[in-house]
């Protein structure tokens, strides 16, 4: 194959990928129909577009461990922000025979999307409604966060509907964020208990993440519901231990439901966390492309918009079907973050544009146009963490992960 690329051969060569799964020379690489959707499974999406693939088994395996380390305690396991960019309805799916005993959401539209997927287990939507929402939190039974007089509008709701709208109270004992202020929170208990249509399963806290602030704001969250509770009110389910309260903090904290987000995908919500490796967790969430042209540089060829790479020596250049619009971080390219083909390390290099970037295969005549690239995951005996690229790119993983295009095709394997 010409090292310069030419579009016609790179077609050819990507279809006859398709069809039969090798390529020329005696050379194979996995089959694409593995790896990605056939055409007729894939949303009109391109096998040779980037994609994802989530394992179900971890995932599941990340749940169990979870639950093992807080003592069997009900898991409200948190996808908001399409599931930390898995996919949300898939991981729901993914998850319906885990021990899982609901599902947490930063949006109602991610809550009345799962339902009219099909997801019947209990579902708490975080995030705000409008009076004009109440109707369809009843009937989809959504339990909804409250910490206004709004609720009043879904005790109406419910009371047309011959219902009973069920409720979270969100506390704010500190975070500042929302949620009704911890000395104002016994008497907003008393008027939502208080509602015809209303019922209480659960009264929730968000922690600062500061260790010496967290068990002040525990112990606010403590005295208000003891309070609550002896006046003979009925506040469900305790919760305020996202995935930095598992891992960091005593069992205190675990209180009578734990509601982790990252861990569930298989990974630690803190540098720390991740040194000490406490209890083991398995990344669910591969992120794939394919090297969409392949060719040889030579001293004073460039690369990119402003020529943002001249060649100083001859070079060899993949380049990556895979951008900041997918979700790649720009700073890979500067920080030394590297991608897996054929079982071997090469670096990002030079720039990371829209639908582009490029890695530096220098010395490596095997890589080919129509490779596999596998920017996080695992290919062969090399792993490409999502941790080392966060890490070079100057980001955290959270951020990596809520940041992966929605558009992008998510295939669940295992």
């Amino acid at each position: 194959m010409p090292e310069r690329c030419a579009r016609r051969a790179f077609l050819k060569l990507t279809g006859a990928m398709a069809l039969a799964g090798g390529i020329a020379g005696g050379q194979t690489i996995p089959d694409a129909r593995a790896a990605v959707l056939a055409p007729a499974e894939n949303d009109g999406q391109g096998s040779a577009d980037p994609w994802i693939e989530v394992d179900r088994q971890a995932l599941d395996f990340n749940v169990r461990q979870l639950k093992k380390k807080t003592g069997g305690r009900p898991i409200l396991a948190v996808l908001k922000c399409n599931a930390y960019g898995h996919g949300l309805i898939g991981v729901a799916r993914a998850l319906d025979k885990s021990p899982v005993h609901g599902l947490v959401v930063g949006r109602l539209s991610e809550a009345l999307a799962l339902r009219q997927a099909g997801v019947t287990r209990p579902i708490l939507n975080l995030g705000p409604f409008g009076r004009e929402d109440a109707e369809a939190i009843v009937r989809g039974r959504i339990d909804q966060a409250v910490s206004t007089d709004a609720v009043r509008a879904l005790d109406e709701a419910a009371a047309k509907q011959k219902s009973r709208a069920a409720v979270h109270v969100e506390i704010d004992t500190g975070l500042g964020r929302v949620g009704v202020l911890w000395e104002a929170a016994p008497a907003f208990l008393r008027r939502v208990a208080a509602l015809r249509h209303v019922r209480i399963e659960g009264t929730f806290q968000s922690f600062s993440e500061e260790p010496d602030f967290d068990r002040i704001q525990l112990g606010r969250f403590l005295d208000v519901t003891a309070a609550a509770r002896a006046e003979g009110l009925a506040i469900g389910l305790r919760h305020a231990a996202a995935s930095t309260a598992v891992f960091s903090y005593g069992e205190e904290f675990y209180l009578d439901a734990v509601r982790p987000g990252i861990a569930i995908y298989g990974h630690y919500p803190t540098k720390e966390e991740r040194a000490l490796r406490r209890l083991e967790l398995r990344p669910a969430l591969s992120l794939k492309t394919r090297a969409s042209c392949v060719k040889a540089l030579h001293p004073g060829d460039s690369l990119s918009y402003f020529r943002k790479f001249i060649a100083a020596a001859p070079e060899r250049v993949a380049t990556a079907a895979l951008g900041y619009a997918d979700g790649l971080p720009s700073g890979a390219a500067s920080g030394g973050a590297y991608s897996l083909v054929r079982g071997r390390r090469f670096p990002f290099f030079c720039d990371v544009s829209a639908n582009h970037s490029y890695i530096r295969v220098t010395g490596d005549d095997s890589v080919i146009t129509g490779d596999e690239i596998v920017v996080v995951g695992r290919q062969g005996g090399e792993e490409a963490s999502l941790w080392d690229l966060a890490r070079a790119a100057g980001t955290s993983d959270y951020k990596i992960l809520i940041g992966l295009n929605p558009l992008l095709r998510r295939t669940f394997i295992g």
